[in-house]
């Protein structure tokens, strides 16, 4: 047997991939001319968003957007940003462990509600506007990493 054979049949076999409808395999080609500075651009763009060159032009070509995937600065400001949902989440659940006449005494103290509200509204903002920023796929603002820093 030739060890070199790549035959498709071999190849499903070996990888066991599912085997595509016709209508689904890619099998046809666009080629375009493109200046060495474009190229490096689009190579750099689709990196930007983890995708291929290919899957990247391919995305524009059919109309989509892909998101820019979070430069390593915007990962680490996520992880502390999870750290802070963290805390707040420790903080409501201990809230929800008090009974309630023992919450309301805690409430009524004014000093204790102006600096809980002066220490969570900073990160609940910043928790919203990150998300708003990742959903509508552009990238954090100056203020919220600003923001993410300080907390």
């Amino acid at each position: 047997m030739n060890n070199t054979d790549n035959s498709p049949g071999d190849n499903a076999e070996k990888t066991n991939r599912k085997k595509l409808p016709p209508e689904a395999v890619r099998s046809c080609t666009v080629t375009t001319k493109v200046t060495a500075a474009e190229r490096e651009k689009i190579h750099d763009i689709a990196a930007g968003c983890n995708l291929t060159p290919s899957d990247y032009m391919r995305q524009r070509a059919l109309g989509y957007e892909p998101p820019a995937a979070l430069t390593s600065e915007e990962s680490a400001l996520l992880r502390n940003l999870d750290g802070c949902r963290v805390d707040i989440l420790n903080f409501a659940n201990a809230l929800a462990g008090m009974k309630q006449d023992k919450r309301i005494i805690l409430f009524q103290k004014v000093s204790f509600m102006l600096d809980w509200y002066r220490q969570v509204v900073p990160i609940t903002n910043a928790v919203t506007e990150f998300l708003n920023s990742v959903i509508n796929g552009g990238r954090l603002s100056p203020r919220t990493r600003k923001t993410i820093t300080k907390i």
